[in-house]
């Protein structure tokens, strides 16, 4: 692993894509491609979140970053892509042993009574430039994975699946995790939005469209309006050591817009790395 000293300046100008329509709902496919979908980009400030003029923390701006290197991924790599590289309704070994690391780091950070993956969701994607591919693209415009209906249909569908038994709940929060398969600096990082700062009044409801006869073949998500009071961060320079943890969904407050992402082109670097990325979802309840 290189030893790139994480940039330190407060932020950067880029330009941060959005979705471009009049219409309250729209519909994406996982087979189009990122260039076919009709976005708007505009130039926002981007935060560095290695320097916030604030703590970060789940439930203030609805994400953290923590350090917590893998051994799957510094020592089985390959086989993690490789398992990724199509849709399956099948969670492979590779897979499993992977989401058994970050299951503590999810329950260490969330302070959930309890924690459990979210069946069939770990993703590996690669920037437009790089020469692997993943089955799904980087994401092409901010946006929300799931809207509030989805979140019953997620948990239900994993107890079946994994017959996990659980005791009843006062509050349930759905918890992803980005990382980086490659070394800085990438070409296109994550940006992730305060959930603070976001209306939901500008929600655009999303259906994405996955594989036919899939758990997600249709999928009910967000995607966002523009408004320049819309506060971004990022964190450039994540190493594969590194995670970004951030809220999907949280049902003490079921329409709030955190954390809205996005890909974006980081233009302030010379010489950047085609990024690959792999990124899972937790559920997390509380008493």
């Amino acid at each position: 692993m290189s030893a790139v000293a994480p940039r330190a300046g407060r932020s950067i100008s880029a330009a941060v894509p959005y979705v471009k329509t009049a219409l309250d709902r729209i519909e994406i496919s996982y087979r189009q491609p990122p260039e076919d979908m009709a976005v708007e980009r505009h130039s926002v400030q981007i935060r560095n979140g290695r320097v916030p003029e604030e703590d970060l923390s789940l439930e203030s701006q609805g994400f953290i970053l923590a350090r917590w290197p893998s051994r799957l991924v510094r020592e089985r790599r390959r086989e993690l892509i490789e398992e990724n590289t199509r849709p399956s309704e099948v969670v492979g070994p590779v897979n499993l042993a992977y989401l058994a690391e970050m299951e503590p780091l999810v329950m260490q950070l969330s302070g959930a009574r309890e924690v459990f993956a979210q069946y069939g969701t770990v993703t590996v994607r690669f920037s437009k430039r790089a020469a692997e591919r993943g089955w799904m693209a980087a994401s092409a415009f901010a946006h929300l994975d799931f809207e509030r209906s989805e979140i019953d249909r997620l948990l239900r569908e994993t107890l079946e699946i994994t017959g996990r038994q659980i005791a009843p709940f006062r509050r349930q929060v759905l918890l992803q995790t980005w990382r980086v398969l490659t070394e800085p600096p990438q070409d296109m990082p994550l940006a992730i939005c305060d959930g603070r700062s976001v209306s939901s009044s500008e929600m655009i409801r999303m259906d994405f469209i996955g594989p036919p006869g899939s758990r997600n073949e249709r999928v009910r998500s967000r995607a966002c309006r523009f408004d320049p009071r819309h506060a971004w961060y990022y964190f450039p320079d994540m190493t594969p050591e590194e995670v970004l943890v951030f809220k999907g969904f949280d049902s003490a407050c079921p329409d709030a817009m955190n954390a809205m992402h996005t890909t974006f082109d980081d233009t302030s670097v010379a010489s950047p790395v085609p990024r690959g990325s792999i990124e899972c979802r937790f559920i997390a309840l509380y008493d």
